[in-house]
């Protein structure tokens, strides 16, 4: 068996994210089965000659730059660039296309709904991007430049981003897997099981899917998710109304609706009947938070319209604590003119707001907006933001670069524990790996016991309990910005729970080969797995906590462990603690010889508790 150091490292990594780092889940790119990969929206493009560089502007008006067709940089202004002069063709192949000049005599390219180039001088026409009704790149030009050192290298602006032929259009490669323009809009779902991360796009996004997903293991890029079925209760809101609800939050018997027009509604019984709706001229509802434990507290981000006297239009953010009768306006000091999303983690009284100039923080006793900025979040529109259920981790849609997450600030003035493994609330158990979330904290102990300290950051720390704990609860006590700290957990004899990646991927690695398994590297029938967890309890004979397992001989755990591949039992080779580690269990499984190709969902038992589902992808 192979254990690679660099893949311990790298998942106490994942289990500690700083409160002041974020983490990309996903990239910018989307599989929209074209000839490479897209991205959003891009309007113009151009060569210079001076350097050979590839401009491109967004449709947002960014101009961005490229030498190596693959990295591009943010430029400040658009680039002085001069053209050859439009040609004067015979005949054009559409109405209304693009027409290029070439420095080679005779060559003319034109773009429209597909690309075309004429070695006649526009006598005659070779479609260059025709797949039987459609368009190789995906959707229709909206800018074409040919290099002026190189007649034959050309590029295209589409609804999908930017595509470049250097061989005259024989032939095109996608340079939109690092270009920062995803269109995202919406955070549809979080990563939870089996599923990953679904986003949204503005109505300029590519392609026509309704929904967009970073599967667990995925390396590549966003891609089509099964579109939801209609919000019955917002198409339900709509017809009640006589309005176009766009934004619609449902908590137990409580209903919240908002309309395009400023118009917002609540129901106390789940639709059935509609409080007057409260109206606020001018603006436009956003985003609706309701607290899960008490529907009667929301919040409502809006944004106004511009006015002829005020070209000032500032974002909005309401609360009540009632139920809808009555609003206070806490948008303070807020220094936005948009504002798109809202989150809240109301138990903690922390409020985030995702804004044109980025994402803000604020307290609910007593609002006062700071901007959360640094640690990997990139200076631009954030059009959406989420909490998890916890209220552990912070999920912001970022407009051009993506889905980003961290742990939520407020962390840091409320700690919270939970499992390394997956940041999940679930009971402790002897030997488990836990996360504290929120500081970097000191002389821990469990039920008095000494506890290992693993390295840790300054907002995370993580510990290791005794194997030989017992009972049915265990008193955590650490010190904290010189305070202690004391908290009583539930303990059970296993909490099983498998290492994920935030985007839901799980640790799972090829025993053979020990390479780590995702979508680019499927498992394959027959084959052998090995998954590492924590939480699988005791083990025999005995191991002090803190020390790494030996490299032979491995301690094996005490309870009985089996697991499951979409609920079909496999055989389990082995489970013992990973060897030279700290405070990981090794799980081995054989895969069937006959398996159907693509995720299938895996999850481990060990004393009649079942771990965390996860999605294991599979090659027959």
């Amino acid at each position: 068996m192979r254990f690679s150091l660099i893949l311990a490292l790298a998942l106490l990594a994942t289990a500690g994210h700083s409160l002041a780092q974020w983490r990309r889940l996903g990239n910018a790119a989307v599989d929209l089965r074209l000839s490479g990969l897209a991205t959003g929206p891009m309007d113009r493009v151009q060569f210079q000659s001076a350097d050979g560089r590839l401009f491109a502007r967004a449709s947002a008006g960014q101009w961005y730059s490229t030498k190596d067709f693959e990295t591009w940089t943010l430029e400040g202004a658009e680039p002085a660039v001069s053209a050859l002069p439009p040609p004067i063709p015979d005949r054009v192949p559409e109405s209304g296309a693009i027409l290029r000049a070439t420095s080679a005599r005779g060559v003319l390219y034109a773009a429209g709904q597909f690309v075309w180039r004429s070695d006649d001088g526009g006598r005659s026409w070779t479609n260059l991007t025709q797949w039987r009704q459609s368009s190789l790149l995906g959707a229709s030009a909206a800018d074409l430049a040919v290099s002026p050192n190189d007649p034959a290298s050309i590029a295209v602006a589409t609804g999908t981003g930017i595509w470049r032929s250097a061989d005259s259009g024989l032939t095109w490669s996608s340079c939109n897997a690092a270009l920062p323009h995803l269109p995202v809009r919406r955070i549809l779902s979080l990563p939870r099981g089996a599923q990953g991360a679904r986003i949204s796009f503005l109505s300029s996004q590519p392609g026509t899917a309704a929904a967009f997903e970073w599967q667990p293991g995925e390396r590549t890029a966003w891609r089509p998710a099964v579109e939801p079925a209609p919000n019955a209760t917002l198409l339900a809101a709509s017809r009640r109304l006589g309005a176009v609800v766009t934004v619609v939050q449902a908590q137990g018997e409580w209903v919240y609706a908002g309309s395009s027009d400023g118009r917002l509604w609540t129901s106390m019984n789940r639709g059935a009947d509609w409080s007057a709706p409260g109206f606020n001229p001018g603006a436009a509802i956003e985003s609706i938070a309701v607290d899960d434990r008490d529907p009667r507290r929301a919040l409502v981000v809006l944004s106004r319209q511009a006015t002829a006297d005020s070209l000032r239009t500032p974002a909005v953010v309401l609360r009540t604590l009632n139920g809808g009768l009555y609003w206070d306006d806490i948008t303070t000091n807020l220094p936005e003119t948009a504002a798109f999303g809202v989150t809240a983690d109301f138990a903690s009284n922390a409020v985030y707001v995702a804004a044109l100039g980025g994402l803000y923080q604020a307290d609910l006793t007593a609002p006062s907006w700071n901007r959360l900025s640094g640690g990997g979040l990139p200076a631009s529109p954030v059009l959406d933001v989420r909490l998890d259920a916890a209220g552990n981790q912070l999920f912001a849609a970022v407009y051009g670069f993506g889905l980003y997450t961290a742990i939520a600030p407020h962390r840091g003035r409320e700690l919270r524990v939970v499992h390394a493994a997956d940041y999940a609330a679930r009971p402790a158990s002897p030997g488990a790996l836990l996360s504290i979330l929120g500081a970097r904290v000191t002389d821990v102990t469990a039920s008095g016991r000494p506890a290992a300290i693993l390295p840790s950051s300054a907002s995370e720390t993580h510990v290791q309990l005794p194997y030989d704990l017992t009972g049915s609860g265990v008193a955590l006590s650490f010190l904290a910005a010189n305070q202690r700290v004391s908290l009583g957990l539930p303990l059970q004899p296993s909490s099983p729970a498998i290492f994920i990646d935030p985007d839901g991927s799980p640790l799972a690695l090829d025993a053979e080969s020990g390479v780590l398994l995702d979508a680019q590297n499927p498992a394959r029938a027959g084959s052998t797995v090995q998954f590492l967890l924590s939480g699988l309890g005791r083990v025999t004979p005995d191991w002090p906590a803190g020390q790494p397992a030996p490299l032979e001989n491995l301690p094996q755990v005490a309870a009985e462990v089996k697991a499951t591949l979409d609920g079909a039992p496999l055989e389990v080779l082995r489970a013992t603690l990973a060897p030279g580690y700290i405070g990981f269990y090794l799980v081995e499984v054989r895969l069937p010889t006959f398996v159907n190709r693509g995720p299938a969902e895996f999850q481990v038992e060990a004393g009649n508790v079942l771990s965390n589902r996860v999605r294991l992808h599979l090659e027959p």
